[in-house]
């Protein structure tokens, strides 16, 4: 709301993609990240939302799974198929209402169940499914033996379950990464991707788009308190279900061999509610997955008609209507939903249980390039095309180097052994995040600064620090030839703001004014021919009529402003209609390659050593930049973009004093929940002789052996096989500890290190 916002409204861009291309200039870099984000949908927005929908439908009602996919689909199209984004942020906003109201009551009820928050720290750590009787036999003979019970291990609660962020080697939440390199990811979702910033762009003003973002910021805080500690409060109180740990018994219950988790929170509310309150709470489930539906769907619609349909029929740009984009968008999100439904099996099978993880690890592989580009851009001015394509190209590749590594090979089932590839299984996907954010900054520097910088009207108020700079120009596209007839427009202009583009630019222009002979010039009467840009003297010298004709389009439409490239009314580019086309007797299929390997390369980038040759080309769209009058729409138009960036003194006291807070009040967040929990000493070698002697008793929980779940040993031989091999036990609930008089309670997880 503060730094990306303000650049997005000044550029008066719809589309993000649609940002990049009048920051960088060109078609490819808004290509590639439409294509991108749409991918990026498919994997990580519309197949798990569905499957989640569906999952919990599964479960509460034990329909089919597909079935399921079928009925969440159908109430989706109910809420989208009958308007834009009005429909959906009015559906979202209801929504939003009654998601809070029954999360905050599941909240207060499975708090009460559990008993606070300090018993749920003595309980999670305690909560473990219970064993079949091979486990049984098999645990207790890994006890003696001094071996680590696979089946045990994979089911065992971490004694850092309540830490946020630990150490820099944990497999789970390494602080580091999650500070480096999940903030990429963080960029990305929240501040340049459409389904999140389509929003904040239909805001009346600045305002009330910041405060958007700042209640944004507030609820943010909730999910931790209604739907984290929630979820482990469901594997506190039902661990044969939640906590399984066996492949059979996990696949009986979810229909996973690996773990149900992902059904802690429905579990919750199944088990927990009242029957009238489950039907108000399953809505509000359904409700937040079809949230996240409705506005995936509209952002992917909007992001296809807006930036790549336009590109795929640049024939017909010009003539497409509403009505065809509209029908367009629709046909498109049925699309992208039979691939989102056919991804499924593949998120079922590799998202280990975990689907938040699957999320974070695709967009880890793919948005932190994105996330990097965008970064620069706003805030970096010289940043330029080439640089932000070959850094999104270099980015792109690794990331999809890890990807495919990533899933190629399924997740170890519990007790198996890891055997993926070494960068799966050392390198966290955090730390390789912010190994792909770093490289895409530096390629794009580089090349960048080894390149040419990028023109001042790509610059005008498309950056943090040129959002303010005032122009009023705009650019008069001509229509597309239709029928091989040349198409004409004639304006009036003042001679000092004529200018044109793709592919030329304002440079060029200015070489063939002074080197072109004025006898080669035609007379305002003549017959205009294609390429042709004619000129007439109306008496000032600061003013001239000027026609442009053209039979032939571009797909590349670059804007120029402010260039100066008459003196006196003095002609400006020359009649090349007669010019013999000799270029197109080879092949054609040759051609269109070299043409896509010179879009894709930057090769037919405005930057062209052969200036007058490209001036003469025959496929060459001349576009015009006049300044409107002083009672024109534009005026009207600038003047109402001022309007919604401006903001009373006293709104932005009060938006800039709640951002402070809300970041004082998540920092203190992650401080609190990040600090160590007050383990208990270790039994080792050391501590065994200082806590036991002659009479201290030591209860032991045993939790592989139901039927004898206490037993006390008083130093005996297997306490001194202990010590003598040095087996550290972990323990926790340690309630007399501090005096050390009387019997004190050790329960011991199951889990020899």
């Amino acid at each position: 709301g503060w730094v990306f916002l303000p650049v997005f409204i000044a550029t008066g861009v719809s589309t993000l993609p649609e940002y990049m291309s009048k920051r960088f200039g060109g078609q490819r870099i808004r290509v590639y990240i439409a294509c991108l984000y749409l991918l990026l949908y498919i994997l990580t927005k519309i197949s798990v939302n569905i499957y989640a929908a569906s999952l919990f439908i599964n479960y509460a009602f034990h329909w089919n799974l597909y079935l399921s996919v079928l009925f969440v689909l159908m109430l989706t199209a109910l809420c989208t198929v009958s308007g834009g984004l009005a429909s959906v942020m009015y559906t979202d906003t209801i929504q939003a209402a009654i998601m809070i109201i029954g999360g905050f009551a599941l909240m207060v009820l499975s708090y009460t169940k559990i008993g606070g928050m300090s018993n749920l720290y003595r309980e999670y750590l305690k909560a473990m499914p219970s064993p079949t009787i091979d486990q049984q036999y098999e645990n207790i003979t890994n006890v003696w033996l001094n071996q680590t019970a696979a089946s045990i291990t994979c089911g065992k609660p971490s004694m850092k379950s309540f830490q946020m962020l630990r150490s820099l080697s944990d497999p789970d939440m390494p602080w580091l990464g999650f500070f480096l390199g999940h903030t990429p990811n963080t960029i990305w979702y929240w501040c340049s991707d459409q389904m999140m910033v389509q929003r904040v762009l239909a805001a009346k003003t600045i305002s009330h788009a910041r405060g958007g973002t700042l209640l944004a910021g507030y609820l943010k805080i909730l999910p931790l308190f209604m739907i984290i500690i929630p979820g482990m409060i469901s594997r506190t109180l039902f661990p044969d279900i939640v906590a399984c740990n066996q492949p059979s018994t996990c696949e009986a219950v979810c229909h996973s061999k690996r773990s149900c988790t992902n059904i802690a929170y429905p579990t919750l509310i199944l088990k927990i509610l009242p029957n009238g309150f489950k039907g108000i709470m399953l809505a509000v489930m359904l409700a937040a997955l079809i949230s996240g539906l409705t506005s995936i769907f509209n952002s992917a619609s909007t992001i296809f008609t807006v930036d790549l349909y336009p590109n795929i029929l640049f024939y017909r740009r010009n003539k497409i209507t509403n009505r065809e984009s509209m029908i367009v968008g629709r046909l498109f999100v049925i699309i992208m939903t039979a691939f989102g439904i056919a991804w499924i099996p593949i998120v079922i099978q590799m998202q280990g249980s975990e689907l938040y993880i699957y999320m974070q690890q695709v967009i880890g592989f793919l948005a932190p390039p994105i996330a990097c580009i965008y970064l620069l851009s706003v805030l970096w001015t010289r940043a330029n095309e080439r640089g932000a394509f070959a850094g999104l190209m270099i980015g792109f590749v690794f990331g999809l180097v890890r990807m495919i590594l990533e899933f190629s090979q399924q997740p170890p089932l519990c007790g198996e052994k890891d055997t993926r590839f070494w960068l799966v299984r050392k390198v966290h996907f955090m730390y390789y995040a912010l190994f792909l954010f770093w490289l895409t900054f530096f390629t794009c520097v580089i090349v960048s600064l080894l390149t040419e910088p990028p023109t001042k009207e790509q610059l005008n108020q498309t950056t943090f620090w040129t959002r303010n700079s005032d122009t009023n120009m705009e650019l008069i596209r001509m229509k597309h030839q239709i029928n091989n007839e040349a198409s004409i427009s004639s304006r009036s202009l003042h001679c000092n703001e004529v200018a044109s583009s793709a592919p030329m630019n304002h440079a060029l222009v200015n070489t063939v004014v002074e080197q072109t002979p004025s006898e080669i010039f035609l007379p305002p009467s003549s017959p205009l021919g294609p390429g042709t840009l004619l000129r007439s003297h109306d008496g000032d010298d600061d003013i001239c009529s000027v026609r442009i004709s053209t039979a032939h389009t571009s797909t590349t439409e670059l804007e120029f402003k402010n260039i100066k490239t008459f003196s006196n009314c003095s002609p400006s580019i020359p009649n090349n209609s007669n010019k013999p086309n000799n270029e197109n007797t080879g092949c054609d299929m040759l051609v269109l390659l070299k043409s896509c390997w010179s879009w894709f390369c930057g090769l037919d980038d405005t930057s062209a050593t052969d200036d007058q040759d490209e001036l003469s080309a025959v496929n060459t769209t001349y576009h015009c930049l006049q300044r409107k009058p002083e009672n024109s729409d534009t005026n009207e138009a600038r003047a109402s973009m001022l309007q919604h960036m401006k903001e009373r003194p006293i709104i932005k006291w009060i938006l800039n004093g709640n951002l402070v807070f809300v970041i004082l009040i998540e920092i203190t967040l992650f401080v609190v929940f990040s600090l160590p929990a007050n383990e208990p000493i270790p039994l080792t070698d050391k501590t065994w002789k200082d806590m036991l002697c002659g009479q201290w008793m030591v209860e032991f929980y045993a939790p592989w052996c139901p039927s004898c779940q206490y037993f006390t040993p008083i130093w005996s031989d297997f306490a001194k096989e202990m010590i003598s091999k040095e087996i550290k036990v972990a323990a926790v609930d340690i309630n007399d500890y501090p005096s050390l008089s009387g019997r004190f309670r050790i329960s011991v997880l199951p889990t020899i290190y």
